[in-house]
């Protein structure tokens, strides 16, 4: 394997810059909502999914309460 150095005091190494690994960034950059939605995926889809729930409860008491109030 050959040896590595440095060149020109950067932190790429020669071989490396050879052989063309460095990717160079055509890439768009993601703006920051995508990042922080691709980020807390979970964590979103679990507090919409909680939200649901928690509605779903309220919606049910709101039912019986009204049930409630009509027979008397």
């Amino acid at each position: 394997m050959k040896g590595k150095s440095p060149v020109s005091g950067s932190h790429y190494f020669q071989n490396t810059l050879q052989i063309q690994c460095w990717a160079v960034g055509r890439r768009k950059k993601q703006s920051i909502l995508k990042r922080l939605f691709a980020q807390y995926q979970n964590e979103i889809d679990a507090f919409w999914a909680a939200t649901a729930v928690g509605c779903m409860f309220l919606l049910g008491i709101l039912e019986f309460l009204v049930q409630l109030a009509e027979l008397k």
